[in-house]
């Protein structure tokens, strides 16, 4: 198998003796060529990381190696501009009084002219703004000062390319039809990548591969379907989309809930935390009956908020259903399972 071309190695960063680690001990690979998506909430590591892989931060332990070169240590550091990486701020980082062509050319500026030139003249044909060399920043949209700074990242053949939550300050529409068109790029151009966010739906989309964070720490690593379907733990089977949350006892390859009895994606025996998705759960003529609390309409379908009728313990479950269903707050229906309920580590 080809190496990595990004490894990190139990790599931990702590900025106060009295905190707990912004990071403990994280290992991730990027292959050549692969969109990696590092997820998770605020405060959970991710910008630390993207720090300490750029060189902003001095890492107290582990390593990380870029194509095969060790780049940071503890006691060794190469500087940001010596490490073959690309990094995309969430502000871009555009430089106002100087115009797209140049923007892009000031990572090149070790190349004779003409060679400059070709290579600007290229990556702007790649991100589609062959056409607006000699605008600046303050004339572009954001959609097209967000590709300018993917250009400029580009333009200098990075090994890796860093994207710090580059599509946060664009509107929601420019942000889904940009995403898009910078992973068009990004696997047109052959780049590796990761990207840092907190949007689940962003990291989905976009990436091939999906890691996990909280507290520091790495908590799954996957590809975003199997990561989706098979969480390891309540916090990514939380986190990663919505999800109804079960407890119950375990018989093999059946436990029995308040819902009644599920299949299981694994044998289990005693207690167990089981994951559900709202998807897995269905409407039907007969099964566990619960009380609408309310109901979402959302265009391509609708999502119900119940409540399961005579369980021992208040228990709430999440629905979603395709865009029609007579269902109304107040209703009483009942539900059944369409899929094999996840066990959870503990």
């Amino acid at each position: 198998m080809e190496a990595p071309v990004l490894a990190v190695r139990h790599l931990s960063k702590r900025y106060s003796a009295s905190q707990p680690p912004a990071l403990h001990r994280v290992d991730l690979e990027v292959a050549r060529g692969e969109l990696v998506a590092l997820l998770g909430p605020s405060g959970c590591g991710k910008t630390t990381l993207l720090r300490l892989l750029a060189g902003f931060e001095v890492p107290d332990e582990g390593e990380v190696a870029v194509a095969g070169t060790v780049v940071a240590t503890p006691e060794r550091q190469l500087p940001p501009e010596a490490r073959r990486l690309g990094v995309v701020f969430q502000d871009y980082a555009l430089f106002p009084h100087l115009s797209v062509l140049h923007n892009v050319a000031f990572g090149l500026r070790a190349l004779p002219r003409r060679q400059r030139r070709a290579r600007v003249e290229e990556v702007l044909a790649l991100v589609g703004l062959q056409d607006f060399g000699h605008r600046y920043p303050h004339q572009l949209s954001g959609g097209q000062q967000q590709r300018v700074a993917l250009a400029r990242a580009l333009a200098p053949e990075p090994e890796v390319l860093l994207l710090d939550e580059p599509f946060s300050n664009l509107d929601a529409a420019l942000r889904e039809e940009t995403r898009g068109e910078v992973r068009r790029i990004l696997k047109a151009s052959g780049a590796s990548a990761l990207l840092v966010t907190h949007d689940q739906e962003e990291a989905m989309t976009f990436a091939e591969r999906l890691a996990i964070m909280r507290q520091g720490r790495l908590e799954q690593m996957g590809a975003p379907e199997a990561v989706y379907r098979a969480p390891r733990n309540a916090f990514v089977a939380s986190f990663l989309g919505a999800t109804n949350l079960l407890q119950g006892i375990a018989e093999g390859s059946v436990a029995h809930t308040p819902v009644g009895p599920l299949e299981l994606s694994r044998p289990a025996q005693g207690p167990v935390l089981l994951s559900l998705r709202p998807e897995c759960l269905q409407f039907c003529a007969r099964g566990a009956p619960v009380r609408v609390l309310s109901r979402a309409f959302k265009g391509h379908d609708l999502t119900y908020t119940c409540q399961l009728v005579g369980a021992q313990e208040p228990c709430v479950l999440t629905v979603h259903t395709g865009p029609v269903c007579p269902l109304r707050e107040g209703d009483v229906g009942y539900v059944a399972t369409a899929a094999e309920a996840v066990v959870l580590e503990a």
